[in-house]
Parts: structure tokens; sequence; C-alpha cells
């Protein structure tokens, strides 16, 4: 299985669009592989869907365009003197190409955007603008950005496992306090609970053959004093 995805994920543009319905390339090409139609890739177009359907020994299917507008080659950029530090392009950006703080001018870090407009919609200043790029360079860039969103996705996953880990450790912790907070409150008498269990050795060892019955019944009378 993961030979096929990893096929698949080849094929496909990288752009990280999310306009397939799944967060990036990656994601889209495990669902490829587990039913889902690999038709849905407007960016990569006709072509790409050709070898993925040639790589699950499919018949040619067409396009889906309805999944949105093929992308060009493009980079976005920042207008430096309208933008007001929102973030809201930053919590957009798929690959984490855009850097800044709040109320501080933000910045496109030109190798690793893929132009997949996503930051255009949230910005409410339209301080954002696309300039085209050669396929060559565009080619350039989604390969660096590939392997950033796969970075990003695996530190993401670690930190979600060790939150879990921690939330678990937690919950543990005090279950146990819970428990020794009740054992310590009961009024439990030592000695009458060593009698009892001295006496139900004694009584589970009364039929053994070396084992003189009556002395063993006087032992148990005697403790029960």
């Amino acid at each position: 299985m993961n030979d096929l995805i990893e096929s698949i994920n080849v094929e496909l543009p990288q752009y990280q669009c999310g306009r397939c319905d799944t967060p990036g390339c990656k994601p889209y090409a495990t669902e490829i592989a587990n039913g889902t139609p690999p038709n849905r890739c407007v960016p990569g177009g006709q072509e790409t869907l050709d070898k993925i359907t040639k790589i699950l020994g499919q018949k040619r299917s067409v396009l889906n365009e309805n999944y949105g507008p093929p992308l060009n080659h493009q980079v976005a950029k920042v207008i430096e003197d309208d933008c007001i530090g929102c973030k809201k392009c930053i919590d957009a950006c798929p690959v984490d190409a855009i850097i800044g703080s709040a109320n501080l001018m933000h910045t496109i870090i030109e190798d690793l955007c893929t132009g997949c407009e996503l930051c255009i919609e949230p910005c409410p200043v339209d301080c954002i603008e696309l300039l085209p790029i050669t396929n060559e360079r565009s080619s350039e860039i989604r390969k660096k950005s590939e392997k950033f969103f796969i970075l990003k996705n695996f530190i993401q996953d670690g930190k979600t496992k060790r939150k879990q880990l921690n939330k678990n450790i937690h919950l543990n912790t005090e279950l146990s306090m819970q428990i020794n907070a009740k054992i310590n409150k009961r009024s439990l008498n030592k000695n009458k609970a060593l009698k009892k269990m001295q006496i139900g050795l004694l009584q589970a060892n009364k039929n053994e053959k070396y084992v003189n019955s009556k002395d063993i019944d006087k032992l148990i009378s005697t403790l029960k004093k």
C-alpha cells in the first residue's frame, strides 16, 4: 500500500492547495489508494490524472473541473506598505511560506510558496499579489515545498501524540491520587485482617494427608479468640 501511495504522490503537482478536499497531495494520494476518485486534482490537469489511472490500472477518466480552476505558475507576494499584520494569511498557508508577527509586516518565502492562492481570500486589505514565474521555477519550488510540508505534518503528528500521552499520564496520576485518598480514609484493622488470612490458610490445609485436622481446628479456635 505504501508503495502505491508514493507512486501516486509522485505524480501529483504538490501545490498542497486542498482543492481536492484533502489537506495536501500526500493525503490525497492516500485517499486515492483507498478508493477515492483520482480525478479531483484540477491543478495537475488531465495529464496527471492519466498517469494516476495508469498506476491504478483503471480506464481513462475525465478530470472533474468542478473541484476548482487550474493554478497558474505563480508565487504570492505581500505588498508591504498595505500589510496590517493580521496573521490571517499565515494561518491560511498550507506550507508555512509566510512569516511575520501580529501587528507587524508579513513576508512570503518565495522558495516555499506554491502559488495555491489560499492566502488571497483571508486578507482583509487585499495586500497580496500573485506574480507569474516559469514552469521550471514553479516545479523547483513545489519540490522544496513538498519536503517542508511532509516535515511539518511529521512534527505536528509528534506533538499530537505527546499531547495525548501527557493527557493520559495526567489522568492516571489523578486516578491514583483518588484511589490513595480512599484507601487512606478506610478504618482497616490490620491485625484482624491478618488473622482472617491465617485462618483461611489453615482451613485450606486441613485435608492435607500428613496434617492433623484436630490440631488445625485448635489453632483456628485460638486465632478466633
